[in-house]
């Protein structure tokens, strides 16, 4: 009875890992999609910015790439020259900017 328990939780254990690998995975695959759906859209110039962005803030970085996926799409842009990347980066920053909230302690 006890190995049929152990049995089945090294069963349980091992469909827990898998699922969470092929999880992982998926994401994995989700990121490269993006990745390069973004890159059909960017000039060589723009997509050098990005890869300087990516080493420096690679959040940053996977953030501005969703956007420039998800306008490609539909269908909003064609291709993003380096000032546009620029104007984009910086709408990204004062929104981030005005997402942080400031608290203050008072002593």
């Amino acid at each position: 009875m006890d190995e049929d328990i152990e049995d089945l939780r090294e069963q349980k254990k091992e469909e827990l890992k898998n699922q969470q690998e092929s999880q992982e995975e998926a994401a994995e695959q989700r990121k490269k999609q993006i990745k390069q759906k973004a890159a059909e859209h960017l000039t060589k110039d723009a997509k050098s910015r990005l890869g300087n962005i990516r080493a420096a803030n690679p959040e940053k970085a996977s953030s501005v790439e969703m956007q420039i996926a998800r306008l490609g799409e539909t269908g909003q842009i064609q291709q993003i020259n380096d000032d546009q990347l620029k104007d984009i980066l910086r709408s990204i920053s004062e929104e981030e900017s005005r997402n942080e909230s400031d608290i203050k302690f008072r002593r």
